[in-house]
């Protein structure tokens, strides 16, 4: 009993409480205190404690269940991770809840010259509701696509004195008000339609009618803010618009018990974390191999060379230094937008242009550097994902046959040509992003140098149906809206012709290599 409290149940509560308290100073120092970026807050509150929950699961907490006698550890890693996770969450909802100063007010356009704060009471205020400006859109949400959500997004002007209702002049601080109501996506296309407008209209006469006057407080919409963006739509502004108008959202409960029963939810489950655990520490009967080896003080070699075999993959060494470097070249990026408050799963059109997108009528104006800049941009994380993971495998048994100067070279110049090749293709303006067109590159020139005999017959054939194979899938998921497959293309006759021009000097590295191992 001893030896499990000590080496299973005490590492986990220390990882917690170091994650929760950790996790949490550095999300208020950076993201509260100094502002250094602005994450979306499901970036902050759940996407960065979900990675941290799931790097100290697999490097830290994993390693520590091999002293159990398990017939499989998924389960108790599972509940590893969910543990750090669920207590985490709620104590950075807590303490974004309540680290919000309340600045009181003697009228609204002192808010421009008072401090910065999160929450305000505005004392005698007016609305104008004449005086509106209205968003509307959908998304499809569910594990099938089965749930359309509509949402409707009005601000309207906070007014100092009654006599400024319907004057034309722009106001210091705007109203804040979301609608929003979800109906079942399985419906036939007109019965959506009918649906979405009848959701328009409803939400219309909501805000004509509706009593806006007896909000207790305000809170003020940052950049963080999972409606910023789309208020800033419906005033019709850029989100970079240096003049930023101040958007508040009334809140129906007193400035003191804003935070509800957050903290009541996180200690509970802090408990029931705690207990779970503790019963899955004690159950299991001890492994006395792994027990001895602790006492002993020898180290898990398994473990390491488990983690070195990941860390292999993005770890520049001799015959593998480029594909590192390219990679987390493009993994920073996708965090830097992230951080930036651009999205996670998905990013807007907008962002992504002003991030370096290959954007047709930019590049016609002479922004031709977006030809390259786009091969290291992606439209969300499932996109980077599967673009990093082929980038990977090809390279694992490409980089070792040429020069790095071929294979930086031949990565850009197939970049470079799936995005010419886009354009060209493309009739309408088309915003193209990602590295699959420098990927498929690599690919077209790895099929060069198996067709060109750097490898024995039997292997080359077996190998060249699997390479085939996947640039068929993935030409046929091409297809699919949003997909670029002239980038594709241009970038697999690229790669393939710069192959046939390395080929000959493969072969010299090849016969070298013999000679050196003989």
């Amino acid at each position: 009993m001893k030896n499990k409290l000590r080496l299973v149940f005490m590492p986990f509560m220390l990882a917690l409480i170091g994650l929760i308290v950790g996790y949490t100073f550095l999300n208020w120092l950076l993201f509260i205190k100094l502002g250094i970026l602005h994450p979306k807050e499901e970036i902050t509150m759940i996407i960065l404690p979900f990675l941290f929950a799931g790097g100290i699961t697999w490097l830290y907490l994993s390693p520590k269940l091999k002293v159990l006698q398990l017939k499989v550890d998924f389960f108790h890693v599972f509940i590893a991770f969910l543990g750090l996770l669920i207590p985490t969450v709620l104590a950075q909802k807590y303490m974004c809840v309540n680290t919000g100063k309340l600045t009181v007010l003697t009228s609204v356009g002192e808010i421009r010259h008072s401090e910065q704060t999160k929450y305000y009471d505005l004392g005698t205020h007016y609305i104008d509701t004449g005086n509106k400006h209205c968003y509307a859109t959908y998304e499809i949400h569910g594990k099938r696509a089965e749930r359309l959500c509509m949402y409707f997004y009005t601000v309207m002007p906070i007014c100092e004195k009654r006599e400024e209702i319907g004057m034309h002049y722009q106001p210091a601080v705007w109203l804040g008000i979301v609608y929003e109501e979800e109906i079942s996506s399985s419906i036939s296309q007109d019965r959506m339609e009918a649906a979405y407008n009848a959701f328009i209209s409803r939400s219309q006469n909501r805000v004509e009618r509706g009593d806006f006057s007896h909000f207790l407080c305000f809170e003020r919409i940052g950049q963080s803010s999972q409606y910023y963006e789309e208020f800033m739509k419906a005033l019709g502004q850029s989100v970079s618009n240096v003049s930023e108008p101040i958007i508040l959202m009334g809140m129906n409960m007193p400035y003191g018990e804003r935070g509800g029963d957050l903290l009541q939810k996180f200690f509970t489950a802090f408990f029931i974390v705690m207990f779970v655990w503790l019963l899955l520490s004690i159950i299991p009967k001890i492994n006395p191999k792994e027990l001895k080896r602790i006492k002993e003080g020898k180290p898990d070699w398994v473990a390491k060379l488990e983690r070195q075999e990941w860390l292999e993959f993005i770890t520049p060494r001799k015959d593998y230094f480029v594909t590192p470097v390219i990679l987390l070249l493009n993994v920073a990026v996708f965090f830097l937008m992230m951080l930036a408050g651009k999205g996670f799963l998905t990013f807007q059109a907008d962002d992504l242009i002003s991030w370096g997108a290959c954007y047709a009528p930019m590049v016609s104006e002479g922004q031709w550097w977006r030809l390259l800049t786009a091969t290291f941009l992606h439209n969300g994380v499932s996109h980077l994902f599967g673009n990093m993971f082929f980038l990977v495998y090809v390279s694992l048994h490409l980089e070792e046959l040429i020069t790095r100067s071929q294979y930086l070279c031949l990565y850009l110049f197939s970049a470079l040509a799936g995005s010419v090749i886009s354009l060209l293709w493309h009739t309408e303006p088309f915003v193209a992003v990602g590295a699959s067109g420098a990927i498929f590159g690599l690919y077209g020139a790895y099929i060069a140098l198996l067709i060109g005999g750097l490898y024995p017959k039997k292997y080359m054939k077996s190998v060249l149906k699997e390479t085939l194979f996947f640039i068929g899938i993935n030409l046929l998921a091409g297809i699919l809206p949003g997909a670029d497959n002239a980038a594709h293309i241009g970038g697999l006759l690229c790669g393939f012709f710069l192959g046939l021009i390395f080929l000959s000097s493969c072969k010299r590295k090849a016969r070298k290599e013999i000679r050196r191992k003989l």
